[in-house]
């Protein structure tokens, strides 16, 4: 007599600043899941051109929104997971640094490169450039980036050594000991930043909705790996 099929896990896609939580979430969770990490843009377009994926997770509702102009959202399945804020990070041992200039920084570099994502695809590129352009020191500085295709390449890059300083995710700084937050811009300088997850059209299953409820109830291992939750009149909050 032929066993029933297994059921293959759930597939998520995720922004690569979630791995260390994400990772821990599946772990402690005991979920029947499996995920994979890379930029928001990138994630976006291998499930546009067919990947197979259950859940997104993406750091920028730009690239949610371009999914559900294609319609490839379940619907009613899109909401906010978490929230994160903005830091220029250097390595563990230095100081912390005040920033009133692109001056500031470019003195702070000391002839190195600023990593950060890419500033039009990446979202922690497009929350740097957003910060940098208001404060009207774009310009000036980008000349002396780094930019990656995913925000922890830009983490790995102060980590090691090859730049001094890099604009990434407060929970980046939390996944990697070598490196600590020297400067964080104000709230209100740059637009705020949410995870935004949904369920893709078609997976509809039981354990998909059972791996987003869980996901969306982890917030206790989210905030010790440096995430922030979404405030409480938030909008598309998870249910």
């Amino acid at each position: 007599m032929a066993l029933p099929l297994r059921a293959e896990p759930v597939a998520i896609f995720a922004a690569s600043s979630l791995k260390s939580a994400l990772d821990e979430v599946i772990e402690t969770r005991k979920l029947d899941a499996v995920a994979a990490y890379g930029g928001s843009a990138a994630i976006a377009r291998q499930v546009a051109q067919g990947a197979r994926a259950d859940i997104v997770i993406l750091a920028h509702g730009e690239w949610m929104d371009w999914l559900a102009a294609q319609d490839l959202l379940a619907k009613d399945t899109r909401c906010h997971l978490l929230a994160n804020t903005l830091v220029l990070a250097g390595a563990s041992g230095a100081r912390d640094i005040q920033i009133q200039s692109a001056e500031d920084i470019i003195a702070a570099l000391a002839g190195g490169r600023l990593a950060v994502g890419q500033l039009e695809t990446v979202p922690a590129g497009q929350y740097t450039a957003a910060y940098l352009e208001g404060q009207g020191w774009l310009a000036q500085l980008t000349p002396h980036m780094a930019q990656t295709s995913n925000v922890r390449l830009a983490l790995a890059l102060v980590a090691r050594g090859e730049t001094p300083l890099g604009f990434v995710y407060a929970s980046d700084v939390f996944a990697e000991p070598r490196v600590r937050a020297l400067f964080t811009p104000p709230l209100g300088a740059y637009p705020v930043i949410r995870y935004h997850m949904a369920r893709l059209d078609g997976a509809d299953g039981q354990n998909v909705q059972s791996v987003a409820l869980a996901l969306a109830s982890a917030g206790d291992i989210f905030q010790r790996s440096g995430f922030a939750p979404v405030p409480a009149a938030q909008k598309e909050r998870c249910k």
